[in-house]
């Protein structure tokens, strides 16, 4: 009999192969058994029969004797095993395990697939579960904690009140003298600024508290309303050159964004959108016409206002 209490790594193979060497033996004892009961006594004379099957019938309770022996020997080998642990553990693989018992070798294929595949991701919970508990032993506190505490506070640039609004847009009306803002808010706190500078156009500037988020700019002879009698906020203009301002104008927007200085970002386009008073008189700073492709300089640089065509513009 083997001895169990030894070291796992190298006893537990040699026990369970002592078992399955055993259940070997058992199970020819047995086929033994039901091989010699199937038998019977052999062809002998009828005088004979009656010590013919005496012998079998002691012979059947030898075997009989040796497969309980057999039997006893198993169950105490099959104790000493070590139980599974939790990496080896039998995983259930619910109504795909009975994949094994079908006898097509196709089927039996996949079944060792979808075991494999099972074991790899028991493996990965394993793991990332062992990790998790290392990682929340070591708190990270220098790349976190600290960063939490120098960080900025977030500024809210659109939840403002409306008379920090009107207080901005008034002081930005009085800084140009062709240039007209009119306040309103069709839809809310959001206000919608109405500009007309000159003679030249008018722009629909829709704000969000502080940040500017659409531009529309169209000709002077465009109307701000629409049929239902509200600010139109969309429709672009019927002229090629106030679309190709409209998205310039979009652009300037993006690029004067800044959230941290909202104030100083909306000064900022309205002063690049008062270059626009002379947008058919001004000659671009590349070429020097006035018309390129049939198109007035349609683009203003942003710090220095300067005019450019599309295909000039730096």
């Amino acid at each position: 009999m083997t001895n169990t209490n030894q070291d796992p790594s190298g006893s537990n193979v040699e026990t369970l192969l002592t078992t399955l060497n055993g259940l070997r033996s058992l199970r020819s004892s047995v086929t033994h058994y039901f091989r010699n009961v199937a038998d019977g006594p052999g062809p002998k004379e009828s005088e004979e029969r009656s010590d013919d099957t005496t012998n079998t019938s002691e012979t059947a309770s030898s075997i009989l004797e040796n497969i309980k022996n057999q039997l006893r020997d198993l169950e105490t080998q099959v104790g000493g095993l070590n139980p599974p642990t939790t990496t080896t553990a039998v995983i259930n693989l619910g109504n795909t395990g009975l994949l094994s018992l079908d006898p097509s070798p196709d089927k039996l294929r996949l079944y060792h697939q979808l075991l494999d595949c099972y074991t790899w991701t028991e493996k990965v919970h394993f793991y990332s579960t062992t990790m998790n508990q290392l990682l929340l032993g070591n708190n990270p506190k220098r790349s976190v904690n600290s960063l939490a505490k120098r960080r900025r506070p977030a500024q809210f640039n659109h939840n403002v009140s409306q008379q920090q609004v009107d207080g901005m847009i008034q002081g930005i009306n009085q800084m140009f003298q062709v240039m007209t803002l009119n306040v309103s808010r069709p839809f809310g706190n959001n206000a919608v600024v109405q500009v007309t500078l000159g003679r030249v156009l008018r722009a629909v500037v829709t704000l969000k508290g502080l940040l500017i988020e659409w531009v529309v700019v169209r000709a002077f002879n465009e109307p701000f309303l629409d049929e239902e009698g509200k600010v139109d906020l969309y429709t672009p203009s019927q002229y090629k050159v106030f679309q190709k301002v409209t998205d310039n104008a979009n652009a300037a927007m993006l690029n004067f964004c800044s959230p941290g200085f909202s104030d100083l970002s909306v000064r900022s386009f309205f002063t690049w959108l008062h270059s626009y008073q002379s947008l058919f008189t001004d000659v671009c700073k590349r070429c020097g016409n006035h018309l390129h492709n049939h198109m007035p300089p349609t683009w203003r640089e942003f710090r220095t206002l300067d005019p450019f065509h599309e295909e000039c513009k730096p």
